[in-house]
């Protein structure tokens, strides 16, 4: 849940003291209401200023406001986009509450990874002799084919003999790969909320008791020009009070948390995919041993098919053969999971009711 701070003044006045029910708020009794009392802040004590009401000097915003005795308030009351509130008409210390509208919470899941995976690679140990050159069929064969598990020693085990190898076929080397582990995050997670508007409502001073105790102006000028509206607030979701001389009539709504019930489906992955194993084979022709003789051939090799070349000059025997380390490039898998459920809402709404910018 994402709360927001709910420090809501309270208008309740009693014949031996001032006493402001709430939150946060102002408590204080008769012995605060000499003349020329200070707060803490240093400006007129909220209790002192409301004590003796003189709606003539002190009221210049206009005529009292009766405040009906379940809401609070009157504050200033700003609402725009996030991260752009104006400082409070009496400081930023005079926040007495923030709040959220318009939540941004949609039904995604961020995107589910794989890590790369890992595998081996193995030489072949099938080379086939051929009396017809490559891509020509019929002909006759002959082994040249490298012991099991080959790794790539010089081998002469088997030999083709002068005059029958026109060209060579190589078979693909074998990649083996393990299956991808999912990648961060490893429990897919939905998109954190957010919110496109906030609500800031400000106290201080600038309020004073008039009329009866339940009856309030404000001390400073204000005009519809300002970024700032004049509000009553409650907690919980309510219609703006009905009575006739109500000015408290323009209802919004905004949140201090989220119920948030979203959930996304585990990552998974696929098998893995288009790994590739390389090597570079060299063959030797019959006029010596153990790799000594000519170079007939230095064939690059891979798992993705056969390769065959041309002896030349044809007809050469083939005495031996040894190949180099091989290379490893892993695939790639899909990622699989991540599949989006449930709702998020706003949650523990407090209402506004505002006096319309042409009072």
């Amino acid at each position: 849940m994402i709360a927001g701070r709910l420090m809501l003044m309270g208008l309740l006045v009693t014949l031996a003291g001032c006493v402001v029910t709430g939150e946060i708020g102002y408590e204080c009794d008769s012995s605060m209401y000499e003349e020329g009392h200070l707060g803490s802040d240093g400006n007129p004590d909220f209790c002192h200023r409301r004590d003796q009401p003189n709606e003539a000097d002190e009221c210049v915003v206009g005529k009292c406001h009766e405040i009906p005795a379940t809401w609070q308030g009157p504050m200033f009351v700003w609402s725009g986009p996030a991260g752009q509130a104006p400082e409070c008409p009496a400081g930023p210390t005079n926040i007495v509450w923030e709040g959220h509208k318009d939540l941004v919470a949609p039904l995604a899941c961020e995107a589910c990874t794989c890590n790369p995976p890992s595998g081996s690679c193995a030489l072949p140990d099938a080379l086939t002799a051929s009396t017809t050159e490559c891509g020509i069929s019929g002909g006759s064969s002959a082994s040249f084919n490298a012991p099991d598990s080959w790794d790539g020693h010089c081998d002469t085990a088997e030999q083709v003999p002068t005059g029958l190898a026109k060209s060579l076929t190589i078979a693909p080397l074998t990649v083996t790969e393990t299956a991808c582990a999912a990648g961060p995050p490893v429990a897919a997670k939905v998109i954190a909320p957010s919110w496109a508007t906030e609500v800031h409502a400000c106290g201080g001073s600038r309020f004073n008791r008039c009329g009866g105790p339940l009856s309030g102006c404000f001390s400073s000028p204000w005009s519809p020009d300002d970024l700032f509206d004049v509000c009553i607030i409650q907690r919980g979701n309510h219609e703006c009070p009905t009575f006739a001389a109500n000015v408290f009539t323009e209802k919004y709504v905004a949140y201090e948390g989220v119920q948030d019930d979203r959930q996304c489906s585990a990552c998974t992955c696929g098998l893995p995919t288009g790994g590739l194993c390389t090597a570079m084979i060299s063959v030797y022709g019959d006029a010596g041993e153990m790799c000594g003789g000519p170079l007939l051939e230095q064939a690059s090799v891979s798992s993705a098919g056969p390769k065959c070349f041309d002896i030349q000059p044809p007809g050469q025997g083939l005495s031996s053969k040894s190949a180099g380390p091989t290379t490893y490039t892993p695939g790639t898998c899909q990622p699989l999971g991540g599949d989006a459920s449930g709702s998020a809402t706003a949650s523990d709404p407090v209402t506004f009711c505002c006096r319309p910018l042409e009072l």
